[in-house]
């Protein structure tokens, strides 16, 4: 049996006093992985969390655990050291607070012993997203949708592991990304922190049915709603407890 500390984080609950959620959660994960894997020989199991970032360990045994290890680091992520970086190498990141500070953002790619965040500098922001354009940080996030936890693709750029300072540039996958919902059209609501079911939930709840379109799930507790043009705007954040 294999194990792998996803980069995917539970967070939202008290872990002390949120037991229970922590249970929800759990489930919802096995459920979602299994699902996604059930074509393969491979079980899953829920093993606990790693560290304070709250890093779920999943367990899975079978014929076909390697090929299913290497979708697993692929699709959610996973943790590594800072002398197993290289530049080129392509990692799954979650955004820090982007308005932490004002010449980029950080990027926690699960980088351990030493723990160090990768840095996505202002001018590579201008550079692949504004066309060599200068724009102000803040005006980069709003106009692509910036935040906390939001899952990326960085390619490590520079890399100076004496002195630990490791930048990246957006990985190709994350610029088409962002590209097509630039190129769609449609406004898009971003939601951290919840499973779909519960946005699910919530649309019902407020009856706006109507207004969205689909929901995308760019990682486990975030998704992408898509609004409709027409739509009247929801307001089920405020309208809803959806926790």
């Amino acid at each position: 049996m294999k194990s792998l500390i996803l980069l995917d984080k539970f967070y939202r609950y008290r872990k002390k006093i949120d037991k229970d959620y922590e249970k929800y959660l759990s489930r919802a994960l096995i459920q979602l992985i299994s699902e996604k894997y059930k074509d393969y020989d491979v079980k899953f199991e829920y093993v606990g969390l790693h560290s304070k970032e709250n890093r779920p360990i999943v367990a899975f045994a079978g014929k076909d655990e390697k090929f299913i290890q290497n979708n697993l680091i692929k699709e959610y992520g996973t943790v590594g050291k800072l002398s197993d970086l290289a530049v080129g190498k392509i990692l799954r990141g979650r955004m820090r607070d982007p308005d932490l500070v004002n010449f980029g953002v950080f990027i926690d790619c699960g980088i351990e012993k030493p723990s160090k965040d990768v840095l996505l500098p202002h001018f590579t922001m201008n550079n692949q997203l504004m066309d060599g354009k200068k724009t102000p940080k803040k005006k980069i996030c709003k106009a692509f949708g910036f935040y906390e936890e939001m899952p990326v693709y960085v390619e490590i750029s520079k890399l100076d592991k004496e002195n630990r300072k490791i930048e990246c540039k957006l990985a190709d996958e994350t610029i088409e990304m962002f590209n097509s919902w630039v190129e769609d059209g449609f406004e898009i609501l971003f939601g951290n922190g919840l499973l779909r079911k519960q946005i699910k939930r919530a649309i019902k709840k407020t009856k706006h049915y109507q207004d969205y379109l689909t929901i995308d799930r760019p990682g486990f507790l975030e998704t992408a709603i898509f609004l409709k043009k027409e739509r009247t705007h929801p307001e089920f954040w405020q309208k809803s407890e959806v926790c």
